[in-house]
């Protein structure tokens, strides 16, 4: 039995703009970031952070789609914002609801959140308005965004250890991490550039759900060496759970 989508209502736009494939692997950034840091149980604020960084990379995905819009009309006649499925004045007030109110969701999380989520922020911002056409930056800047999401879990795990001081450890994983997550996105961005007259969508969606695994992967390290426990291991098994998911989910929707 195949789950009717309709594909001309206003939900399946929005759904599209955002890229639901590409959500599925945002959460495993923040919470490998927080497990990378101090290996606590959850706190509130690892589920202020995790909204947190949904949010921002929604506000990214939407807030692209309005600085591409005129290489849509031209390229992708079919996305939301040029098929006229969703105005983008509407896109415009989402992008900056998301940007925004994520940037204050990290706030509630700790004070260091914020300032990377703000960070975050002012670097999607940036892409978006001058990086984006860059063939060596653009790629850069992105990668930079996603390794950001990963220290905003990071971030928002450090008041509970600053009694003690973060271990270098730790303080080694998570730089570790993020650099690695930053060279994956930036190497995925290059291969990215002009996927539609290159036919590449098939391999960026791959690539971009193979990010799972490699949440999964640094989770377990997390566990293995930093004193994560079972929390390690059991986020580990729900990312790699959802790597089928996000393979059903981009079948049906765009992932970049």
């Amino acid at each position: 039995m195949k789950l009717a989508i309709d594909k001309t209502g206003t939900l399946y736009a929005w759904l599209e703009l955002l890229c639901v494939p590409n959500l599925l692997t945002v959460p495993g950034d923040v919470l490998a970031g927080w497990l990378l840091a101090s290996g606590g149980p959850w706190r509130p604020a690892l589920g202020f952070g995790i909204a947190a960084g949904v949010g921002l990379y929604a506000f990214g995905l939407i807030s692209n789609d309005i600085a591409d819009f005129k290489t849509d009309t031209r390229e992708r006649p079919q996305r939301p914002l040029p098929s006229k499925r969703i105005k983008p004045a509407a896109a415009v007030v989402a992008a900056l609801a998301l940007g925004c109110g994520s940037t204050l969701l990290a706030w509630r999380a700790s004070g260091n959140a914020f300032d990377c989520a703000a960070l975050l922020f002012l670097v999607v911002a940036l892409y978006n308005t001058m990086m984006k056409d860059s063939a060596q930056f653009g790629p850069l800047t992105l990668g930079l965004c996603r390794g950001l999401n990963l220290l905003l879990g990071a971030a928002a795990s450090i008041p509970a250890e600053l009694a003690g001081g973060v271990p270098i450890a730790n303080v080694i994983g998570v730089g570790g991490a993020a650099v690695v997550l930053m060279l994956y996105i930036t190497g995925v961005s290059v291969l990215a550039r002009r996927e539609v007259e290159t036919g590449r969508a098939s391999l960026i969606g791959a690539l971009l759900r193979g990010l799972l695994p490699l949440q999964a992967a640094f989770c377990l390290c997390a566990s293995f060496f930093l004193g994560a426990g079972m929390m390690g291991w059991d986020v580990a098994v729900a990312l790699l759970a959802l790597w089928p998911v996000a393979g059903w989910l981009s079948k049906r929707f765009y992932m970049s």
